[in-house]
């Protein structure tokens, strides 16, 4: 089921799996990220390694970052 995420304070629906997101390919375009940037999903930074293109989706493989201390 796809809900309602902010990705880097953009709001777009994607589907969650694993360390993964399924975004739509507008979204994914309107985004403009490319592998090896750091974003902001919710309040959490994560990696963004690697895509994979199923259209009219794209997977956005990410690694999850260490959190800020404090």
């Amino acid at each position: 089921m796809s809900e309602q995420v902010r990705i880097n304070g953009v709001a777009v629906f994607a589907y969650a799996e694993g360390g993964r997101l399924r975004v739509s390919l507008d979204d994914w375009e309107r985004l403009g990220m490319v592998p090896g940037q750091q974003v902001t999903i919710g309040d959490e930074r994560h990696l963004l390694v690697g895509t994979e293109d199923q259209p009219p989706f794209v997977w956005l493989w990410l690694q999850a970052l260490s959190r800020k201390v404090g």
